[in-house]
């Protein structure tokens, strides 16, 4: 691999483990909020978890990472 390949490999690698670790961001974000929030008697792992989701779900930029993340791991595969 030249060094021009290895260096764009790099880069994708490293946008990629960036993508990874902001939608990681957002979703703590996203778990606290909703751990803050609900205060349910009813509140199970699974019901919890999914009412996370949703969240995730409804956040536009998190959408946007997740659209994001299969482009970069076709492109670190691609290199």
């Amino acid at each position: 691999m030249s060094q021009e390949g290895a260096q764009a490999q790099r880069g994708a690698a490293a946008e990629l483990e960036q993508l990874r670790e902001w939608m990681a961001v957002i979703k703590q974000e996203a778990t606290a909020e909703v751990d803050r929030k609900w205060g349910s008697p009813f509140r199970s792992q699974q019901l919890f978890d999914l009412k996370v989701k949703a969240r995730l779900a409804g956040n536009d930029e998190y959408r946007s990472l997740q659209d994001r993340v299969p482009e970069a791991e076709a492109k670190l595969a691609a290199e």
